[in-house]
């Protein structure tokens, strides 16, 4: 009899430590501490015509995942999940520095309905986002990077840059 209230206390005690759940404090902690999932930091699109102008988005992230949704006459057309290298993601970023993206006016356009239009969005780590479209002329700089992001986002799909 000696021995059951013993073994009745080891086993109440074992049991007792077993199902030790988290305290809500333990799992907001654990929560709070995962990274949040980051935005992407450019994000390229051509906009239809009446005629044939390609029609796509892109959207980049910093580790270099690229969303992709390919609509008429673009170089792909439908979605798809692509990778770019960070250092082309990097060097995109560095051109747009470069070209003083931040500077540039927000729209630079014809005022004409059947121009396609191209808009660059760079959403730098310290600020907000800035976003241009194009249609017709820009400085020199802006079409240079503007060429530069196409050329890599149709590359990442295996397409021709030549549209």
């Amino acid at each position: 009899m000696h021995f059951l209230l013993p073994s009745l206390l080891l086993t109440a005690l074992l049991t007792g430590c077993a199902s030790q759940t988290p305290n809500a404090a333990q799992t907001t902690k654990a929560t709070a501490e995962q990274p949040a999932t980051a935005g992407p930091v450019i994000v390229f699109r051509k906009t239809p015509c009446f005629g044939t102008c390609p029609h796509y988005e892109a959207s980049i992230y910093a580790d270099g995942r690229v969303s992709y949704e390919g609509f008429k006459y673009a170089p792909v057309e439908g979605k798809r999940e692509l990778k770019m290298t960070i250092e082309t993601v990097n060097n995109i970023l560095a051109e747009a520095r470069a070209a003083r993206f931040t500077e540039l006016p927000e729209k630079y356009g014809a005022g004409i309905s059947d121009l396609p239009s191209t808009s660059l969005t760079i959403t730098p780590a310290a600020g907000p986002a800035k976003t241009v479209t194009v249609e017709g002329q820009a400085p020199v700089e802006l079409q240079n990077l503007l060429s530069y992001v196409q050329k890599q986002v149709e590359e990442s799909l295996g397409a021709s840059a030549t549209r």
